[in-house]
């Protein structure tokens, strides 16, 4: 299995997850407003799905702004930097961000190895407090790799010979 493969499984489970938990909490939040005001009774453990489900989205949604190259950047120097510059500093920038989402996994994993030990759960759904913690390391790992995959792309055009002068591709 290739990496450009693993990448399009990666990119299709990531959207496909992303807009159908987007439109589960958004169908269970309309459920919670409709019994809420119809029939007055509310689910008491929404806000906690919610609180969970809202975290869950923000760490696949940070991935897939990695993949999308989306995420709030202070570029000014590195548009500003000759070619070669340009690059090294965009290598070291993805690598060292590479490896900063690897801390992160090590980390969380430490975490959800302890909540799965304390077999702590959660106050109102009763679900163990490991499973809410786990896209934590797993979307933090997709994260690394990402980083991984465009700090070696820039490394690959560090290396690659220059064709011609007046070719120079700008990104």
């Amino acid at each position: 299995m290739s990496i450009q493969t693993v990448v399009r499984i990666i990119d299709r489970t990531e959207k496909t997850v992303l807009v159908w938990t987007i439109l589960g909490l958004a169908g269970i939040g309309f459920v919670q407003v409709f019994t809420r005001y119809l029939f007055n009774y509310s689910f008491t453990w929404f806000e906690e799905f919610g609180r969970y489900i809202g975290v869950f989205i923000a760490f696949l949604g940070a991935s897939i702004g990695v993949k999308t190259g989306s995420h709030f950047t202070m570029d000014l120097i590195v548009t500003s930097l000759a070619r070669p510059w340009r690059q090294v500093l965009r290598f070291a920038t993805n690598t060292l961000s590479s490896v900063f989402f690897g801390l992160v996994v090590w980390f969380s994993i430490q975490v959800v190895r302890r909540l799965y030990g304390y077999e702590t759960t959660s106050p109102t759904m009763g679900i163990p407090m490991y499973l809410v913690y786990l896209p934590i390391p797993f979307f933090s790992l997709v994260m690394a790799f990402r980083f991984f995959c465009l700090g070696m792309k820039e490394l690959a055009d560090i290396l690659a010979p220059k064709s011609s002068a007046g070719n120079e591709v700008h990104s």
